[in-house]
């Protein structure tokens, strides 16, 4: 056994030692910068927007402000009475929908076994290059082509492509993609509504 050999056992066996989380090192994969030109981000929020809707999806742009009346708009356009919140105790952008007669918010994780006309979810991060969104796998149900699927997604957290996105995510967190060029029935049923 060479030296070199030998320096790459003692890491192995180092490692041993470690719980399974802190066995990974997070790398950077991509040289960008940490903030962009207000210019270039419009940019990349303009071709997230365009890109989701090649692929069929609805995307509206809102402020934080008209975040509740914007769920609500999408919600009574869908015509649905239930909506399964993705995250307990569910956001409070959906109190203005929920307030109406008949309305009812389910909350569930990804255990659950509750079910809604509609799943509302907010949206970990954004890939511009492919118009795909990142969702917490422990933060909701299921994604499913059947049920109508509102994201939503602040623009802080959209990105040029799949590496800066990932750049940012905790490698460790298990994450699903909805969208993108590959999920044409389910991108059809999307909703988005970017955050500025």
């Amino acid at each position: 056994m060479n030296s070199r050999e030998e320096i790459l056992r003692r890491v192995r066996d180092g490692l041993l030692d470690l719980p399974d989380d802190e066995r990974r090192v997070p790398m950077r994969r991509s040289s960008s910068r940490e903030t962009a030109d207000p210019a270039e981000h419009a940019a990349v929020l303009a071709r997230f927007a365009e890109r989701l809707r090649e692929q069929g999806s609805l995307v509206r742009t809102v402020d934080l402000a008209g975040l509740p009346a914007a769920v609500a708009d999408v919600l009574y356009g869908l015509s649905v009475q239930s909506v399964l919140a993705a995250v307990e105790p569910g956001p409070a952008w959906l109190d203005h929908w929920a307030a109406a007669p008949g309305h009812q918010v389910v909350h569930g994780g990804s255990g659950s076994t509750e079910s809604g006309d509609a799943v509302v979810r907010d949206a970990v991060a954004g890939d511009a290059s492919t118009g795909s969104l990142a969702l917490d796998v422990e933060g909701g149900p299921a994604v499913s082509e059947v049920v109508p699927q509102v994201c939503v997604v602040r623009a802080d957290r959209v990105f040029g492509s799949l590496p800066d996105a990932l750049d940012r995510l905790d490698p460790r967190r298990p994450l699903v993609w909805l969208g993108g060029p590959g999920d044409g029935e389910l991108s059809r049923r999307l909703v988005v509504l970017l955050v500025q």
